[in-house]
């Protein structure tokens, strides 16, 4: 017990532990920051939440964001799982796709973090991914980005989110950020959210033991630092994206090599799983010459060469080939769950609601409740006409694990199925979550005067809708005094 608390005494900031010797993951402390600063109290928790549905308001304005539900799911659940070790952590994390082909990644506000195409593309293993997912992560966590913006506590929460996009976006786009915010303001909040060097070292130490707790090995991240530099040597004039934000020292790689190794190896992840999710964002994000570079064909598994061929065809409307090719890999491999929807997937682009309804009814005996096959149901309803059952599915969901595109959906069921007062509700909580609390509003005022709510259900509603309106008061009233 003594060896172990002296161990784990020498793995907090700038200790290390004797050569040779390593902790185990599960021994690793991973806790919330005690945050005594300015920054813990300015910016509230609920204004950080809101703060972060502007931010997204802006980036899907202008980031080409990638919807796809499959990788979507994909990047969710490895978050999901790292976040799931931090002692105490309860705000929720929602990670989207942006499509572009730089090597980059970014945390918003409010737990939202975009990952780039590139950086799929150019990770070699799981881990490697992982690792600077766990990365941003701990940025969130820490509150690095709030903490970062204590001089700002005159601003509007509004101007602050504005602020934020406008930066992060215009270091994916610089001409989409200038069209965010002017570049000035851009440029005076520069220095604010610019990564110092002490939290780009605790984010690596944060996200390390992250990493190590779910089970992967620690020393991917260093082997992406690595796979980074080499990126970097050749990119020319134009660095490497992460590398902008996220400065990355000789010091830094030492240090977190350091770390690494003091704590005992997990695994590199699912290699297979990780080789497919490429292959198809590949696909999904046109195959530019700059990504073509990114792989070795060798170094592909030979499943995800088939899965990739199966894609193209679908892409290039050849049903017959992509289904053949599909159903080739579903024999060798049943159980794993993307086979199946991509299976369905070509059935619906083949005007084959159902043939695609039966493959996803079998999937769901097999992944009871999984979120990309009941999605897919819910879609294949509608185009089979079935717009009640469609809508009562995906109420169920909305019950347990309310998302945007899941109000999206209910909106269309609702709407199809005569259902006025739930299709206009979902549209509420849809802008709402994009961050449009006044077009909410209009929206859940509408719901209010459908029939078919009970009244208990009027009550919630009319609780919403006051909570929505006290919400646009309180920004008002902020507006003017900082004025």
């Amino acid at each position: 017990m003594l060896l172990r608390l002296i161990l784990l005494l020498m793995l907090a900031p700038g200790l290390a532990a004797p050569p040779g010797v390593a902790v185990a993951a599960e021994d690793l402390p991973l806790r919330l920051p005690d945050i005594g600063d300015a920054g813990g109290n300015l910016i509230t928790p609920e204004e950080e939440r809101l703060i972060g549905r502007e931010f997204m308001r802006s980036v899907r304005h202008s980031l080409n964001i990638l919807g796809d539900p499959i990788v979507t799911a994909y990047l969710q659940n490895l978050g999901e799982r790292l976040i799931s070790q931090v002692d105490g952590y309860e705000q929720k994390v929602t990670f989207f796709l942006v499509n572009d082909p730089s090597i980059n990644a970014f945390a918003g506000p409010g737990g939202y973090i975009g990952v780039h195409t590139g950086l799929i593309l150019s990770a070699r293993t799981e881990g490697e991914l992982v690792s600077v997912l766990a990365h941003e992560l701990s940025h969130v966590v820490q509150r690095h980005l709030v903490r970062s913006f204590e001089s700002g506590q005159r601003m509007e929460l509004t101007t602050i989110a504005a602020m934020i996009a406008a930066i992060l976006i215009g270091s994916q786009n610089a001409q989409a950020g200038q069209a965010v915010l002017t570049g000035a303001m851009a440029g005076s909040a520069q220095q604010q959210l610019s990564y110092s060097r002490l939290h780009e070292q605790e984010a690596d130490r944060v996200g390390l033991t992250m990493m190590a707790r779910a089970g992967f090995n620690p020393r991917e991240m260093v082997s992406f630092f690595e796979t980074l530099q080499s990126a970097n040597r050749y990119a020319g004039l134009r660095a490497v994206e992460l590398l902008q934000t996220h400065p990355l020292t000789l010091s830094r790689i030492a240090d977190a090599r350091n770390r690494a190794e003091q704590i005992s190896s997990g695994t590199s992840g699912d290699d297979l799983t990780f080789q497919l999710i490429k292959a198809r964002v590949k696909v999904l994000s046109g195959d530019s010459i700059y990504l073509q570079r990114q792989t070795d064909p060798e170094d592909i598994p030979a499943a995800a060469r088939r899965y990739q061929q199966a894609l193209r065809w679908l892409s290039d409307k050849q049903y017959d080939k992509a289904r053949g090719t599909i159903r080739e890999l579903l024999d060798k491999d049943a159980h794993r769950v993307l086979f199946h929807l991509t299976a369905a997937e070509i059935e619906l682009a083949a005007g084959r609601p159902r043939a695609a309804h039966k493959l996803l009814s079998s999937a769901l005996t097999l992944f009871p409740n999984n979120l990309p096959l009941t999605e897919m149901l819910a879609e294949t309803l509608l185009k089979e006409g079935n717009a009640t059952e469609a809508s009562a599915l995906l109420e169920q969901q909305l019950r347990y694990r309310p998302n945007r595109r899941l109000y999206e959906l209910h909106a269309q069921a609702a709407q199809a199925a005569n259902r006025l007062a739930d299709a206009y509700q979902s549209l509420a909580e849809l802008y709402y979550l994009d961050g449009n609390t006044l077009q909410a509003i209009s929206y859940l005022q509408q719901a209010l005067e459908q029939d078919g709510k009970s009244e208990y259900e009027r009550l919630a509603m009319q609780a919403r809708l006051a909570a929505w309106k006290t919400e646009v008061q309180a920004a008002q009233e902020d507006s003017q005094k900082k004025h």
